[in-house]
């Protein structure tokens, strides 16, 4: 956003940008994209997307167009086609809005699947960003009681619990599934959800079940973004270090203004919690957020596969590996995940050329969890990472796209297979 920010004077003084909704019909054909903020209705932005061609990007709010641009009021601004509107298109790059998430009500109807563990979380990330879930699913009543109680104590949860998510579907009806149930059951669970029209959200990995061949849970991926395809429905994987990665990167950049990032490294702790020491857990559990910084950094290039060199050993794995970026410097790439019963039990470490940025988090006055990312060159304080990737995708933005999901699983996959062989 702050690359958008710097190229509005330029496009004032260039008086490129069109206001009022006449206006923009009349000169429709000759703009190259159209910025929507995000408290506009759900109305209103279901007219722009079938009446305009152009691509929509949806971020900020009427406040901040009146700090940038002079507007009081204004939800919608339209930016002619010109140099400079290439520029700002490719700074909102991550903002535009597909015709999914036209579909998207202004106030989603969400089901979270498994709610015992990760899934609480999100609960209550989704209350705190206007969407109760109306409904949990769980694996037996007995389980569902005891995580609907807790639910309530923890979030205040009012909703239902259901042991059958066909039947969670047809009464509730959501408009999205967060799915946090067990990696092995995510394909079954999301091919239902998307089957049934719902919008998908769920956990890493995006597919995984160790007793299938790796080739079988490519293709239950590929047809899973297939069916969201087909479906017209958002899908996205919860790997939420894509926005603590952007954020450490926009930090080095005020540090280290135009120099290049050359050299990654990702380190994840979590504990033991009584699972076997076997690397493959490891990997699953804690690489795809450490993959997707990878993914940002190096603009989705695939890593040189030759330059792979893995460690497994317990419950430890890393790997190591080097990601060609055609017109820049190669990014040298080196991942650690552990479980441990010893401390430190909570490591979460970006290194970008050699300064660590130590990702943290505090409860703020309102009891409310906090992302705080402290770096040699100070700390700064941001709404919880899996909250930001929530709400996000609550506004029809999806992090970690399908596209990307497929890749980050491929690469998971990979560095398992080299690390069993």
């Amino acid at each position: 956003m702050e690359a958008f920010e710097k190229l509005t004077p330029f496009m004032l003084k260039a008086g490129i940008i069109e206001v009022g909704r006449d206006r923009l019909r009349q000169v429709k054909n000759r703009l190259a994209f159209i910025l929507v903020t995000e408290d506009l209705s759900q109305n209103s932005l279901d007219k722009l997307m079938t009446s305009f061609a152009c691509p929509v990007y949806r971020c900020l709010r009427s406040s901040d167009l009146a700090r940038l641009f002079g507007y009081q009021g204004t939800k919608v601004l339209g930016f002619r086609r010109s140099p400079l509107s290439n520029n700002a298109m490719a700074a909102l790059k991550g903002c535009r809005l597909s015709k999914e998430a036209a579909m998207l009500p202004a106030s989603p109807r969400v089901v979270v699947l498994g709610a015992s563990g990760i899934g609480r979380h999100h609960c209550n990330w989704w209350r705190l960003e206007g969407s109760m879930p109306s409904a949990v699913l769980g694996s037996s009543p007995e389980s569902v009681e005891k995580t609907v109680a807790a639910l309530r104590g923890y979030c205040g949860f009012d909703g239902k619990g259901y042991v059958c998510l066909d039947e969670l579907l047809d009464q509730e009806q959501p408009d999205i599934v967060d799915v946090c149930l067990p990696p092995r059951m995510h394909y079954a669970a999301v091919k239902t959800a998307l089957t049934a029209g719902c919008h998908v959200l769920c956990e890493k990995p995006f597919v995984y079940d160790d007793a299938l061949p790796h080739d079988q849970l490519r293709a239950q991926a590929a047809e899973l973004c297939e069916l969201g395809r087909q479906k017209r429905r958002l899908l996205g994987v919860c790997t939420q270090y894509v926005m603590a990665v952007r954020e450490c990167r926009r930090l080095f950049g005020e540090q280290a203004g135009a120099a290049e990032i050359t050299d990654f490294a990702g380190r994840l702790v979590s504990p033991t919690r009584n699972r076997p020491p076997v690397p493959a857990w490891t990997w699953v559990d804690l690489a795809p957020h450490l993959l997707a910084c990878v993914q940002v950094l190096s603009d989705g290039n695939e890593p040189d596969w030759d330059s792979l060199q893995v460690h497994f050993d317990g419950h430890l794995a890393d790997a190591e590996f080097r990601c060609p970026h055609p017109g820049q410097p190669d990014l040298q790439c080196r991942i650690h995940t552990f479980h441990t019963d010893t401390e430190p039990k909570n490591v979460r470490q970006l290194e970008l050329n050699g300064n660590t940025y130590d990702i943290g988090g505090y409860r703020d006055e309102e009891g409310v969890f906090q992302m705080e990312i402290t770096s040699p060159f100070g700390s700064v304080k941001r709404p919880d990472m899996m909250r930001q990737l929530i709400r996000s995708f609550r506004q029809g933005r999806v992090e970690m796209t399908p596209e990307m999901a497929m890749q980050n699983l491929d690469w998971m996959l990979r560095v398992i297979a080299r690390g069993q062989a």
